[in-house]
């Protein structure tokens, strides 16, 4: 396949050479200004400035350092005019000469509005920068600016982001994840630190972004419709985070805060907590000759002790399947699930960043940087659930009574507990850096190269310890399903709340490790040209990414083998209770205890030993004794893999701007190859963990081309049209990729039963097409109000497929007949659209008379819907119309806010609509979604502004109103997971030198 798209890339490598000979007719006639834009205040540079030469169509925008550089000046005396929204426009005479370069820094002070006591300072600032941002993109972007102190005013750059148009938070307790981008999945998304991409620590390609806190933050752009010079693997858009530098402020300068926090505990008595916190410190300067060296450190630092209560629904469609009963019929479409799940969690999460950047500039037209990073994560858990199961089984208790209706339920006569203990030690870690030069030549020829390392390392143990007790009359109960958050109650309740009726079952050591590291090298060359009126550039380049990932798992299995000696009452601690529920059945535990004393006298495996070796128990009495070898060889490679990836990809584009339309126009070709390594057992009689063991390699390639259109017009000095057309693509998971097969065999009711899951090497990435079109009106006085429609038609997303074999002779070469046999396996799906509509009003209301003027609004509403064909589920009435995951039809911020003197105040409310997260092949009862959140936050800040370094307080209260996790089962939406961990209170300092 590459090769039939060589011509292609012939192509692109023509048309960059031909940049090489692009020069003005008029050079020796013309000459260049170029220069800097700061705030008059504080020295920092204004990215999105309008930069004119008056009286000709000679213009631009500056960079993110605030920089422009105009060529084809005519020479003579010009006039130049600056103008920032907010900000005082300036202008200045130059005296260009022909052939030559003349510099010209230009500052530009903050407006003070009505009675001078609305001030353009921190929020408003901030938003006033990143609707310049996004005013002088080429694209459709959007944008978020950290104010003077580097702060954002969320924890992490997940929760920051939320707060665009278009954008769907994952949560995981109390804190943001993962973001979906206008119905693209985190994994189908690309994030960038300083334009680089970053590695992942999870086992997808998803990007985790609450390891990095919002504290290493200068700036995030959301793009939605890409460009030929950025990866293609964006089906919803792309993510570029920056970090500050020393040359973004003026002179030497230092900042920092310090915050004392307080988490609304919804377990108060699962334990102690320690002081919880977030600091940071940033400083920079420059030295040198001509402060022709910039340094810049930033290190931040938190912990948060909380504990989360929980309540979740197993097994809705046990019930209704063969061998039980179908009860929806007595219950007028209701179903009654397997269990109920009580979970009192006590977690503790610290981070620790730091970054820096390392600039020399020896004059105006070279810049070389280093900016490394490294960023981690530690988390403990400890939690205690309690499943309360319902039983009913006609073949094994013949003699049961079929559970007969209640008034918002029905009463099985048998049940039994189950409580699971459970330690988790979680670490993640990201470091890397980039190492870059752009050079500008005579007549703006601009150069640029750069090279990348990214490092992501996951590991995680967690021992896990079960107790139950029997299958028993003694458990029967009523399961209550009148409300969404139902409950089970037994009808002896000192039975199943008694620690000493629950023996000691199985204790599973678990251990993961991710290690991802990326690798990415690129250069671009950029000629402008200006003649007849008609100015732009012509722009080209090369990149190449590698990737290699090892995804390590090992589940240790320990079966008791203590005759009962050993029950839950061993460990036993005083009760909590979730607050879901009120029935006090918890015999809750002390999961510490529990797992030293496994650790050591009941078992005492050898731990260095994580993911190989014998691991037996070592204590001499040891009431606990390791699975079998085949079934820990098993365990020990079905969800490894060993992936790599190389991309290469070059593109051609060009900018043209003719009168107010602007049109940037290319053409990107990437090439992909995969590599995957899966593990299988070899069918063989005696079981040798040396011999049958076996490595399988699969390999994949494509080739992807990808053109796009994108228009800007400047239909008033106010009103801006955009028009988009690009495309993208998404990639398969690496592990996706095998063509391996997980066999998992089960013996019910002398029937042999059979779950294949398999891999598919043949799986072709997600393909997209993406049109756009904006309107955007931008304020006099730095608001803006816009409104955007999209849609995409995607190719080959990929689902699970479920198909069921009745009767099936020896499937395994095993000689053995099964009953059933359910395989799934990912597959590409037929075409598939999202389509959607962003509505955004940003407004400081400086029109009104006082105190009026003080106030504003940041609001945004997006509006979605998708469909997709998948072709073995259209067929099937059970199955609903599926959406894309991750994708809401609803998702609206509303944030107004008060600015006055030193005193600023915001309510940030946040709302995001059910999305679908996953499919479960063998039941729609069973698929998986995220239900609608609410949440509401409140920040106020005062700065003493004639006190040294103008320190500010700050007062912070997050999720104000408790809202919930919520995950939903099935169709009806019935209960899958439901969190509460509480509001978070945030009293800090910060100053800045």
């Amino acid at each position: 396949m590459f090769r039939r798209h060589r011509y292609v890339l012939v192509v692109l490598f023509l048309i960059g050479a031909a940049t090489l000979a692009f020069s003005d007719a008029a050079a020796q006639s013309a000459g260049i200004i170029e220069g800097q834009v700061v705030d008059a205040g504080d020295g920092s540079p204004l990215p999105g400035a309008n930069v004119v030469v008056e009286g000709t169509s000679i213009g631009t925008s500056t960079d993110p350092d605030g920089r422009f550089r105009l060529t084809s000046v005519p020479a003579g005396p010009q006039t130049l005019t600056v103008s920032f929204v907010s900000y005082k426009s300036g202008s200045t005479t130059v005296d260009v000469e022909a052939g030559q370069a003349q510099t010209v820094n230009v500052e530009l002070a903050s407006e003070v509005l009505e009675g001078e006591e609305v001030v353009v300072r921190g929020l408003r600032r901030s938003q006033f920068r990143s609707i310049n941002q996004k005013r002088q993109s080429l694209n459709i972007v959007d944008a978020l600016a950290a104010d003077r102190i580097g702060n954002l005013p969320e924890k992490n750059i997940a929760e920051a982001v939320q707060r665009l148009p278009g954008i769907v938070l994952r949560n995981d307790r109390t804190e943001g994840r993962f973001v979906s981008i206008r119905g693209g999945a985190a994994n189908l998304n690309n994030v960038t630190l300083n334009g680089n991409t970053l590695a992942s620590t999870a086992g997808s390609r998803a990007t985790a972004l609450d390891l990095l806190p919002a504290e290493m933050v200068s700036n995030v752009e959301v793009t939605k419709a890409v460009t030929p010079d950025m990866p293609g693997n964006a089906i919803g858009g792309s993510i570029d985070i920056s970090t500050l530098s020393a040359f973004d402020r003026e002179g030497a300068f230092a900042f920092g805060s310090v915050r004392a926090l307080s988490h609304d505990q919804q377990v108060p008595d699962l334990g102690e907590t320690a002081f919880p916190f977030r600091a940071n410190v940033t400083a920079g300067t420059k030295v040198g000759p001509d402060d022709a060296f910039g340094l810049l450190i930033s290190a931040s630092g938190s912990r948060r002790d909380f504990t989360t209560s929980g309540l979740k629904g197993e097994g809705w469609g046990e019930f209704s399947g063969e061998g039980s009963i179908d009860l929806r019929p007595d219950f007028g479409g209701a179903v009654v699930p397997e269990a109920q799940e009580q979970i009192v969690e006590r977690n503790r999460r610290r981070r620790f960043a730091v970054n820096a950047s390392l600039d020399w500039r020896p004059n105006k037209n070279v810049e070389v940087y280093l900016r490394p990073y490294y960023t981690f994560t530690d988390e403990k858990k400890l939690d205690n659930e309690l499943e309360y199961n319902m039983v009913y089984d006609p073949e094994d208790y013949p003699g049961d009574p079929r559970p007969s209706m209640t008034e918002s339920g029905a009463r099985f006569a048998r049940g039994f507990g189950s409580v699971d203990l459970s330690d988790t030690d979680e670490e993640e870690s990201l470091w890397g850096g980039n190492l870059g030069v752009e050079h500008q030549f005579d007549g703006a020829v601009t150069l640029s190269a750069s090279g990348s390392y990214s490092r992501g390392v996951l590991n995680r143990r967690q021992e896990d310890a079960e107790f139950e007790t029997p299958e028993t009359t003694r458990a029967s109960g009523v399961a209550d399903m009148g409300n969404f958050l139902f409950d089970y109650y037994p009808e002896n309740p000192d039975y199943v709340g008694n620690g000493a009726n629950y023996t000691a079952n199985e204790v599973d050591l678990e251990y993961n490790e991710n290690i991802e590291n990326t690798y990415a090298a690129q250069a671009d060359l950029r000629v402008p040209f200006s003649s007849a009126g008609v100015s732009g550039y012509v722009e080209t380049g090369g990149q190449f990414q590698a990737r290699d990932k090892s995804i390590d798992a090992a589940d240790t299995g320990y079966d008791y083998v203590g005759g009962g000696s050993l029950t839950l009452a061993d460990f036993e601690a005083p009760r909590v209770q979730t607050v879901q529920v009120g029935n006090g059945l918890m015999p809750f535990a002390n999961t510490q205890a529990m797992v030293a004393d496994f650790l050591g006298d009941l078992c005492n495996p050898s731990t260095e030993q994580r993911f190989a070796g014998e691991r037996r128990c070592r204590a001499s009495n040891a009431v606990y004794e390791r699975v079998g070898a085949e079934d820990l060889a098993i365990a020990d490679i079905e969800d490894d893999s060993e992936n790599a990836e190389a991309i290469y990809a070059g593109f051609a584009m060009a900018s043209v701007e003719v009168g107010a339309l602007t049109a940037l126009g290319g053409l990107r070709v990437e090439h992909t190859s995969t590599e995957t390594d899966r593990f299988q057992l070899r069918e063989d009689e005696e079981f040798d963990p040396e011999e049958d063991v076996v490595r399988q390699t699969f390999e994949n390639a494509y080739t992807n081309v990808l053109p796009s259109l994108h228009l800007t017009l400047q239909a008033t000095e106010a009103l801006q049209l955009r028009a988009a057309w690009s495309n993208t693509i998404g990639r398969p998971e690496y592990d996706d990729l095998g063509a391996f097969s997980e066999v998992e065999i089960v013996e019910e009711g002398g029937n042999l039963l059979a779950s294949v899951n398999e891999g598919n090497p043949t799986l072709d990435p997600f393909t997209a097409m993406n049109f756009d079109l904006a309107a955007e009106y931008y304020f006099p006085n730095g608001g803006l109000a816009s409104v955007g429609g999209f849609h995409k038609r995607i190719d080959n997303a990929i689902y699970t497929f479920s198909s069921e074999q009745r009767n099936v002779q020896d499937p395994f070469g095993q000689g053995r007949t099964f009953d059933r046999i359910s395989r799934s396996q990912l597959r590409n799906a037929d075409l598939g659209t999202v389509t959607g509509v962003e509505i955004a009003y940003q407004q400081p209301f400086t029109f009104l008379p006082e105190p009026f003027n003080a106030l504003g609004l940041n609001a945004n509403t997006t509006l979605t819907t998708s469909d997709v064909d998948v072709p073995e589920y259209e067929d099937s009435p059970a199955r609903p119309d599926y959406s894309f995951f991750q994708q809401s039809d609803l998702v609206y911020n509303i944030i107004p806010y008060v600015q006055t003197g030193g005193f600023e105040a915001r309510v940030a409310i946040n709302y995001q609509g059910e999305y679908l997260e996953g499919i479960d092949g063998s039941s729609p009862l069973e698929d998986e979604y995220v239900g609608d959140r609410t949440t509401v936050d409140i920040n106020a800040t005062y700065q003493f502004q004639s006190v040294l370094g103008e320190p500010e307080l700050l007062l912070q209260v997050q999720n104000i109103t408790n809202e919930p996790e919520v995950f939903q089962t099935g169709r009806a939406k019935n209960l899958g997971f439901h969190y509460r961990s509480g509001r978070t209170v945030t009293v800090g300092l910060s100053t800045e030198f």
